[in-house]
């Protein structure tokens, strides 16, 4: 069984903190905060792998099976399942923007937001079957949930991750930011933490044409500006946590295009244009298509692959109907 190392398990911690960055609607102001830290890296380190420690210290086996609640997402389908958790209760105030998708062994995500009064975001992970006893969390970490021990951890200054199991099939991990008494507002989510099975990530992007060394490694939506977003992920093939090769999105808000001269090409049957490598408002930025489509959509293809590659991946993308129903809503 495959074993994930401290170095792998503190990648998907950071994973999913820069996703949450990037996807909440003031997601520059959260990625600016989160690029600060980075700076100081022993300070970003240690928090990270203490989380991955609170993790072994509750008993945790970090190997991990493959998540068998749907089939695994293809190029054909990739509407997966999201989370068989969520919230029974939230502060007043917090509703969904975002579900994510990648397979094993990264966890599935959800978030809530609720603007300046923070954000809570929600992983679950498939654990092996035989996991070894729980073991007590050393104090002041320690939490009890349902009667079984988490731990709760602090990730930067203004975040705090807790993490428990509330069954024997999955581990759950849940990180608050921005919010004033963290630990005690976390404690009362996971104490009325409760089952779903419905919740899926359908988006309205399928890739088509990808290379024959590429396939799908994660799929997300989101709310934005304009209205709501999705994302399609590509990586090498047979390594599905790795980082993206090449990202999909289709969004209401035409892509920011600071730091190069957009080129004119025709994408799909239409007027659209190449923006070579780029240093951008977020840091530097892959060579990217962009073309409008009818009416607000704007659909880009970017990546660490050139010109004509991601030019024939626009092409072949597939448009299908998306479900954002569940957008701007609190735990139903």
């Amino acid at each position: 069984m495959t074993r994930l190392s401290e170095e792998n398990t503190e990648n998907l911690i950071r994973e999913s903190l820069e996703h949450l960055a990037t996807r909440a609607p003031d997601g520059a102001e959260i990625r600016e905060a989160l690029d600060q830290r980075r700076r100081s890296r022993p300070t970003m380190a240690l928090a990270l792998v203490a989380a991955a420690v609170a993790i072994i210290a509750l008993g945790v086996p970090l190997g991990l099976r493959a998540f068998t609640a749907v089939p695994p997402a293809s190029r054909v389908n990739a509407d997966w399942a999201v989370l068989p958790y969520k919230p029974g209760w939230l502060p007043d105030g917090f509703k969904e923007n975002r579900r994510a998708a990648k397979p094993y062994p990264a966890p599935q995500t959800r978030s809530w937001s609720a603007g300046e009064l923070g954000h809570v975001e929600l992983t679950s992970t498939p654990l092996a079957k035989g996991a070894e006893p729980w073991k007590i969390a050393p104090a002041p970490n320690q939490i009890i949930v349902h009667g079984r021990v988490g731990m709760v951890t602090e990730v930067y200054n203004d975040a705090m991750m807790l993490t428990w199991s509330p069954d024997d099939v999955y581990l759950l991990s849940m990180t608050l930011y921005f919010m004033k008494d963290p630990r005690g507002i976390g404690q009362r989510i996971a104490d009325e933490m409760v089952r779903d099975d419905r919740a899926r990530v359908s988006g309205e992007l399928r890739f088509g044409r990808l290379p024959a060394d590429l396939e799908l490694s994660g799929v997300s939506t989101f709310m934005t500006v304009g209205g709501g977003g999705t994302d399609l992920e590509a990586t090498h093939s047979g390594q599905p946590t790795a980082a993206a090769v090449v990202t999909a999105s289709l969004r209401r808000d035409r892509p920011e295009v600071a730091g190069a001269e957009p080129v004119p090409l025709k994408a799909r049957g239409l007027d659209g244009y190449y923006l070579p490598k780029r240093d951008g408002r977020l840091g530097p930025q892959d060579e990217t298509v962009v073309v409008q489509l009818t009416g607000d959509q704007w659909l880009s293809v970017s990546g660490k692959r050139d010109q004509a590659t991601l030019l024939d991946i626009a092409n072949g993308i597939q448009l299908v109907p998306g479900d954002y129903s569940w957008f701007g809503k609190p735990p139903e």
